[in-house]
């Protein structure tokens, strides 16, 4: 019996990992639902910027082939964060909780994606790569979605 080959473990490690990224993406994607979470406009800018900001980071540990640069630490938390009293937990600050609940273990997992730049102990193309980094941008446009205004009002085009 064979062993894996190192692009097979690549792709293996790696869907295992987006494939929790896109799970914990989902649930994120639950934080749109009004009725028992509320948000502004700004919070929602500034946690998509922030999953945006490190998937350019963690892409340039594959376009650069070096990881003596280390990982930024998955401690995503919004700019006007105050302390939290969890038993009368507001609408606002039940939805900032857990929002960093959930981004930072996609962070997390995407530092582990990191590790898989790594050549010496796997190997992938420069399509695979590609297609791990659109998947993940098209995730996160695909969750974004949620937290648009529904549009109310018809107009024509011209």
């Amino acid at each position: 019996m064979k062993g894996e080959t190192r692009q097979e473990k690549f792709r293996r490690i790696a869907t295992k990992r987006m494939s929790r990224i896109f799970s914990n993406m989902n649930l994120i994607a639950n934080l749109s639902n009004k009725k028992n979470y509320m948000y502004c406009q700004q919070e929602v800018d500034e946690l998509f910027q922030a999953y945006h900001d490190k998937g350019k980071e963690i892409r340039a540990y594959f376009e650069s082939q070096s990881t003596s640069q280390p990982l930024k630490e998955p401690c995503f938390k919004f700019a006007e964060n105050m302390e939290r009293d969890t038993s009368k937990e507001t609408k606002e600050e039940k939805f900032k909780r857990v929002a960093e609940n959930r981004i930072n273990k996609v962070f997390s997992d995407m530092n582990l994606i990191a590790n898989l730049s790594n050549r010496k102990h796997y190997t992938y193309s420069v399509q695979e790569v590609e297609e791990l980094f659109q998947a993940y941008h098209d995730k996160g446009k695909e969750v974004r979605a949620y937290f648009e205004p529904l549009k109310e009002e018809f107009t024509f085009s011209n």
